[in-house]
């Protein structure tokens, strides 16, 4: 390329010199547009606030399944899996975090770059379209997971302070709808579509947190982080107060159909990494921060799913917080009771803003959409979808085949 002015050769550069140079101008111009526009907060999360972050969002909806994964399928497969996805997921959120800083303007993580940006940056069109629309879904996935649990356990701790709860049902028989039992299913209403009082709660509980940005919701993370442990504590307790058994998990199962869906789920974080290395502090290192979180997630899956599968007996839809529920007795009964309800507004609840505001950063960032559309998509649409997957088994399925699709 020559540009001439008045007889004069003042540029002259090849072509793809040109090209490559405006691309870096383009991407620079972007990452202080991001910044001027103030799409997320501010560079102030600490190292101790990104490992309860990133802990958090990997032990969630997902933990309570894991112990009947490794009651049907045995400990060797669904074990071996976890240290592999362990591993893997862990490197490619380093690689990704590399991949952020090649981005010209980013080298030091001064600028804001979300995680379509990267796909926008270093992909062609159709690709980055692809990558958005994965991300996407992936995250609605966690969303509705996370609301769903949280929702049914609610609406069972309101049967056992009160006796019932109520819903509006939609369908099979329209109208009200009464639950004075845990029932057969997992959801206390059995198979009918309801919009239930539990469900009601937990939106008012964490919808407004979902327009906040993400540092703002460190002091969340920071305390469901304690009180996970506290309630990973109890759990073990509970388990060798009513026995462990060895040969309730065999060696190798009889059932596979949920073991790589499930581990694959609990370690789509990768996703929520570049949001938090935008607003983490200069001083916090990366690698050492994702192992850490990474290794204490995969300690925390391990031992819940083995001792919580050597200490109770699952029926096909149950989950951990329903053996724990329906296995303990007496003193101890009434404890574990607490801790079950307890569970979904410590781990669940703190996860569900987070994702929604991901959501909302890279479809702000990207200008798919202006930011009161972004929060609509983000924090609302979720809600409305959740209302499908809280009857029955749907939570299981949901969580199979959609992470298998954000694989």
């Amino acid at each position: 390329l020559e540009v001439i002015v008045r007889g004069e050769t003042i540029i002259r550069m090849p072509l793809f010199d040109f090209f490559r140079k405006r691309k870096t101008l383009e991407d620079e111009a972007l990452l202080d547009e991001n910044l001027g526009n103030g799409i997320g907060g501010g560079k102030d999360i600490s190292f101790f606030g990104g490992i309860t972050l990133l802990v958090n969002n990997i032990t969630g909806p997902g933990l309570v399944t894991i112990s009947l994964v490794f009651q049907q399928a045995g400990f060797i497969i669904p074990l071996v899996c976890f240290l592999i996805i362990w591993i893997m997921s862990t490197l490619a959120a380093t690689m990704l975090c590399k991949a952020m800083s090649k981005i010209p303007g980013n080298e030091s993580f001064e600028g804001r770059v979300e995680f379509t940006t990267i796909a926008k940056h270093f992909l062609p069109r159709w690709a980055f379209v692809i990558v958005l629309c994965l991300l996407v879904i992936s995250l609605m996935s966690y969303l509705i997971s996370s609301i769903v649990i949280a929702a049914q356990t609610m609406d069972l701790a309101l049967v056992a302070m009160f006796k019932k709860s109520y819903a509006v049902e939609f369908y099979p028989h329209p109208g009200y709808a009464i639950s004075e039992s845990q029932g057969s299913s997992v959801s206390p209403y059995g198979d009918a579509y309801v919009l239930s009082v539990g469900y009601v709660i937990v939106l008012l509980m964490t919808v407004p947190l979902g327009y906040f940005n993400l540092d703002d919701n460190i002091i969340v993370q920071n305390g469901a982080f304690i009180f996970m442990i506290i309630i990973f504590l109890e759990w073990f307790v509970n388990f060798f107060i009513v026995g462990l058994e060895s040969k309730r998990t065999p060696a190798v199962g009889a059932s596979f159909d949920q073991v790589f869906g499930n581990v694959i789920f609990n370690y789509a974080f990768v996703i929520t990494v570049p949001s938090w290395v935008n607003e983490k502090r200069a001083s916090v290192p990366i690698n050492a921060s994702l192992w850490t979180a990474t290794s204490i997630a995969t300690l925390f899956y391990l031992s819940v799913g083995l001792f919580g599968a050597w200490a109770f007996d699952y029926g096909p839809n149950q989950d951990l917080l329903d053996a724990i529920n329906i296995n303990s007795h007496g003193v101890a009964h009434d404890i574990a009771r607490v801790f079950v309800y307890l569970f979904p507004i410590v781990a669940l609840l703190s996860s569900i803003p987070v994702f929604s505001i991901i959501i909302r950063y890279n479809l702000v960032e990207n200008n798919i959409c202006r930011k009161p559309w972004a929060n609509f998509w983000a924090v609302v649409f979720p809600w409305i979808l959740s209302v499908v997957f809280y009857a029955g088994a749907g939570l299981l399925s949901l969580i199979k085949w959609v992470s298998l699709l954000s694989l």
